[in-house]
């Protein structure tokens, strides 16, 4: 039954458009989480809701999206010497971009995963592309209570009047640790954290220029970190937790980024 109202809810989640979640690399695994996000980015300050849920089927396949729905985005600016301050509502109101994939892993530790990034709502100013991705995985549970995660992984992006992004590689890692956690009654602290670095390796072209001026000389970097704590309740069917991501590196913005999110889990 909670895998037939999970599949209801996925296909939902294919309708909509969502924010790219930075998550621990796991096996698959059924789980729903629901958060609400503030954020700034480059003197963008928003506010969302995210809806990420995963699938697994069996022990070696899942599926698994994620949603999320921006209500407000304010830019708030201060002129550096006449320190003026201005704070402009950017009406941006929608569903962010969409992700929709998948983890095979044939055997144990290892697999592979891939996803599809579906165009972006009117919640989105960023990632304006369609993007197909493809990521090696390693999970290792090194004991009963820490699992480590490793990935890889190619990016490629659909050409959108004439506008071609270059392709992108990246590497992940993470752990998941439960500390004093107990798994016969599922309460305890849930402790995790995650580092991904990306780099752009070839530049994107402007095809609507002359060919010696459609390169765009936009062979960026960045990474980003994210910490969660979560406390999962043996009375309660789910968790609750705060989670802290930041990012730096000109391919996620110009200036250093905060994103900082309150959310509930149920996990199966």
């Amino acid at each position: 039954m909670f895998k037939i109202l999970f599949g209801v809810l996925l296909g939902t989640c294919v309708l909509s458009h969502a924010t790219e979640a930075l998550r621990p690399v796991t096996s698959p695994r059924t789980s729903v989480t629901f958060g609400g996000i503030v954020e700034l980015r480059d003197d963008v300050y928003s506010a969302d809701v995210r809806f990420l849920t995963e699938v697994a089927f069996c022990k070696c396949f899942s599926l698994y999206s994620d949603v999320s729905y921006r209500f407000i985005s304010l830019q708030y600016e201060v002129a550096d010497f006449e320190q003026q301050h201005e704070i402009l509502d950017l009406r941006v109101n929608g569903f962010n971009e969409s992700y929709l994939g998948f983890k095979l892993f044939p055997v144990d530790y290892f697999g592979l995963s891939a996803s599809f990034r579906f165009a972006p709502g009117e919640g989105s100013q960023n990632e304006r592309f369609q993007r197909v991705a493809i990521e090696p995985l390693a999970a290792y549970p090194f004991s009963k209570h820490l699992l480590l995660g490793a990935s890889l992984g190619y990016y490629t992006f659909i050409e959108k009047n004439h506008f071609q992004p270059g392709d992108e590689i990246g590497g992940q890692a993470s752990f998941i640790w439960k500390p004093f956690y107990s798994f016969e009654v599922k309460r305890g602290v849930q402790l995790s954290y995650v580092f991904m670095i990306r780099h752009r390796v070839n530049e994107s072209q402007n095809k609507n220029l002359m060919y010696r001026y459609q390169k765009m000389d936009d062979a960026y970097w960045g990474f980003r970190m994210r910490g969660e704590i979560a406390y999962f309740f043996k009375a309660l069917p789910f968790g609750y937790g705060f989670g802290y991501e930041m990012n730096r590196g000109t391919l996620f913005g110009f200036e250093t980024g905060h994103r900082a999110e309150l959310f509930l889990r149920y996990e199966f």
